[in-house]
């Protein structure tokens, strides 16, 4: 397995390849991977126990199974979960790292340099400062390319208001760098128990 990124590059990257996540499926103790990534070792797994029941996490090691049972293990990794906060913040960074979104509309071919969490667009230069000028927009959030490349507290900016995938109702709020995990308060508390009993 490859090694871990340095803590400037935490963020949404997968543990397995350390890229960009490509479809975030995210197992029960919470960590995500590529389906690739996760299919593959599930089929690694499988390989040496064609009566495979569940895979342990390549993180935790912790056992997990898919909810539907009786399915081959080639399918595993599509009945996981999608992990739905990377996957709303997937659009931004790969928006941000291709072309302005209005230059585009008008036949354009501009690169991006910032993105608007509030329009959720791509824009260049002139772009972003036509946009922070308008009334409707000057006080959207704006990152530049370089805020966004993998950095946890503005990815979590960007996943403020959406809800927690365990925990249905429930809003992100915490981003925790042990996991590489947005959360909402009680997956946070749940997950990291600060008092045990005997």
């Amino acid at each position: 397995m490859a090694a871990a990124k340095t803590e400037t590059e935490d963020g949404p990257c997968c543990p397995v390849c350390l890229e960009q996540f490509s479809i975030p499926r995210q197992l029960p103790c919470a960590h995500t991977f590529c389906e690739k990534c996760l299919q593959s070792h599930i089929t690694t797994e499988a390989n040496k126990n064609e009566n495979l029941k569940y895979v342990k996490c390549p993180v935790c090691r912790n056992s997990a199974s898919p909810f539907i049972k009786d399915r081959p293990t080639s399918e595993w990794a599509t009945l996981f979960p999608i992990n739905t906060v990377f996957q709303s913040i997937l659009p931004a960074k790969l928006k941000v790292d291709r072309l302005c979104d209005a230059c585009t509309n008008e036949d354009a071919t501009v690169p991006a340099e910032g993105y608007c969490v509030v329009c959720k667009e791509a824009m260049c230069g002139d772009c972003l400062k036509f946009h922070s000028q308008q009334n409707m927009s000057k006080d959207h959030a704006i990152f530049s390319v370089e805020e966004l490349d993998c950095n946890p507290e503005n990815l979590m900016k960007l996943a403020e208001g959406f809800s927690c995938s365990e925990h249905q109702g429930e809003e992100i709020k915490y981003y925790c760098k042990d996991h590489k995990h947005p959360s909402c308060a009680r997956s946070f508390f749940e997950d990291h128990k600060m008092f045990r009993s005997n």
